[in-house]
């Protein structure tokens, strides 16, 4: 039995009505009904439905089954219910949705590896991984995904090429497989690909999704199938995920890539027939987020510079578990190029700019940290401080934090201060410009980090005097305009977390972190005192007390906050000694003063 040329032309309107009604017809639809076309839609394909279960129980009946014809019937059943199953989610009737998805898998899959079968079973494993997904079934929606990943893989290993529903409409002894089933596959896959990156973040399976969020934008590449600014955005963003894995060579790969895309968009993004205002608002989109990529550039370099930093700190037997580490994690993962480059990118220039590899001397340093500054002028070119205060600030933020790095591997103690200076600078130009009642977790960030800066420079000083035993009067004020600085930018912090001026109460519902932060800013506090340099003994007197007062108020909130105290043991170990030696001191300087 053959199926007339009349029927399949039949279901052939039905199913591109319900099409046209879902695809066009819908974008005019009225506000105060929203799912009009949609409900249109659905009448259809149920009507369509009817038809085809009517045709398939009576094949079945004359025990005709296993032919072509059967296998074409349930093919278009299979389309009919991922489609219905598809607008019932979209109209908000998800359990019909659902039922009619599960269908669609049950006719689909002991013909799933056929080209008539492939299309329709990937198709509704997507929609009902969403389904899943939205009731927080990850594990449930990965491993359907990853059913339809591995028959994707079996059917191209076959050679077969897929059937489009459109090409279905053919009698069974005309089908011809035309490209638009192949690229449709190619996309639906694309996309499978997508939900399994989203379901493993989910289900905290990082590298997972990484190397499928990785697939996706390989993809995409692939098949021309992306906006090349929602393209650049997301593999900038996988980037950073590379860079907190300390993968420096995958970040740099992605952002380079993010970096091509853009500059070819760039030359090809403004049309003819556009109007002013679209050209307009395509350049702005185009600022706007070639600006964050600039800014993802940034955090390579930052994290570059402090990565290389801590390697030099750890000490041999550290660094030795380190490497046995990132060694074990290397072998585990067994990642191929595949899972991380875009071999039909010529990126090789872009990434010859940049190391990937952890600096070890000055000079290396200063190349990424000249980077870092390139990239972040860019984004401040975008984002503006009477437009965009926040990511202003965060931008100003990075600069300072590139100065903190790089004066770590400068080993001039002069140069080192003045690099400290400049950091210190950018976020007390920072302070001036924002109101702390609107910006106040910025503002405390700015205070505690200039706080730091002023005190490392401060160190700086003392040790250019130590070896002087009469320092000038112009040593001994520098030293003094350091500390008072940290000391004003400290006290500032603490003070953002009383309850008010008069009290020294701490705001409740402070977190851990935060309460950890204002033990050591109150232990610095007490430090810059005892620090400060006077010949007078009523001023010396003045700050051995405020020293003491600072550590006995760091003392009592660590018996207060045993949880959050936990890792100052080197601290909490100085001020015992100190509350038991300032009393002393406080008395000798009493006795001079009498």
């Amino acid at each position: 039995m053959v199926i007339p040329k009349e029927v399949l032309s039949d279901y052939k309107e039905l199913f591109e009505k319900s099409s046209q009604l879902v695809e066009q017809d819908s974008r005019t639809d009225p506000p105060t009904d929203p799912y009009r076309s949609h409900y249109k839609a659905r009448d259809v394909l149920l009507d369509l439905k009817k038809q085809l279960d009517e045709q398939l129980i009576s094949i079945q009946a004359a025990e005709e089954d296993g032919g072509e014809d059967e296998l074409c019937y349930k093919s278009m059943l299979g389309f009919t219910c991922r489609d219905l199953g598809r607008i019932y989610i979209y109209v908000e009737e998800v359990s019909e949705g659902e039922q009619l998805l599960n269908r669609c898998l049950e006719l689909m899959e002991p013909h799933k590896h056929t080209p008539q079968g492939i299309i329709p079973y990937v198709g509704a494993v997507n929609e009902l991984s969403i389904v899943l997904a939205s009731r927080q079934e990850y594990k449930q929606a990965v491993e359907l995904l990853l059913k339809a990943d591995k028959t994707y893989e079996e059917f191209k290993a076959s050679g077969q090429i897929a059937l489009a529903v459109a090409d279905l409409y053919s009698p069974p002894d005309e089908l011809q497989a035309t490209h638009g089933g192949d690229k449709e596959l190619e996309n639906l896959y694309t996309l499978c690909c997508f939900y399994m990156a989203q379901m493993y973040g989910h289900l905290g399976e990082p590298e997972k999704s990484a190397q499928c969020c990785h697939r996706t934008l390989h993809r995409q590449l692939q098949y021309k199938s992306y906006d090349a600014v929602d393209f650049a955005l997301n593999t900038a963003t996988l980037s950073q995920y590379y860079i907190g894995q300390e993968r420096f060579a995958e970040a740099r790969h992605h952002l380079a890539a993010a970096t091509i895309i853009m500059a070819e968009h760039e030359e090809h993004m403004l049309k003819p027939e556009m109007s002013e205002q679209q050209k307009a608002d395509v350049t702005e989109t185009f600022k706007h987020r070639y600006a964050d990529v600039a800014r993802c550039w940034a955090k390579y370099g930052l994290l570059l510079l402090q990565t290389s930093k801590e390697r030099l700190l750890r000490d041999d037997e550290e660094e030795e578990q380190e490497q046995k580490k990132l060694a074990a994690a290397a072998e585990k993962l067994q990642l191929d190029d595949a899972d991380y480059r875009f071999e039909d990118l010529d990126l090789t220039a872009i990434e010859r700019r940049i190391s990937c590899d952890y600096c070890l001397t000055f000079d290396d340093a200063k190349l990424v940290f000249h980077f870092i500054n390139e990239w972040l002028d860019v984004a401040k070119d975008y984002y503006k401080a009477e437009t965009e205060a926040t990511e202003y600030a965060k931008i100003m933020q990075d600069y300072a934090e590139a100065y903190e790095h790089i004066a770590f591997f400068e080993e001039n103690p002069e140069n080192q201060a003045k690099m400290q200076k400049r950091r210190a600078k950018y976020l007390e130009d920072l302070l001036d410009l924002l109101d702390p009642v609107c910006y106040l977790k910025i503002c405390r960030e700015c205070w505690y980090v200039a706080g730091t800066a002023h005190a490392a420079i401060l160190d700086i000083r003392l040790d250019a005097i130590k070896s002087n035993q009469s320092p000038t009067p112009e040593e001994v004020k520098r030293v003094n305009q350091s500390c008072l600085k940290a000391i004003k930018h400290f006290e500032s912090y603490v003070k953002s977390y009383l309850v008010s001026g008069d009290t020294q109460q701490w705001k409740p519902g402070m977190d851990d972190e935060e309460v950890r932060t204002m033990l050591y800013a109150h232990f610095h506090i007490g430090r810059l005192y005892y620090k400060l340099i006077s010949a007078h003994p009523q001023q010396q007197l003045e700050q051995l007390n405020q020293c003491l007062t600072y550590y006995r108020r760091f003392s009592d909130a660590c018996d207060q906050h045993k949880e959050a105290s936990k890792q100052l043991h080197g601290e909490i170990g100085v001020v015992r000694e100190m509350l038991e030696l300032l009393p002393l001191k406080i008395n000798t300087v009493k006795r001079r003063l009498e």
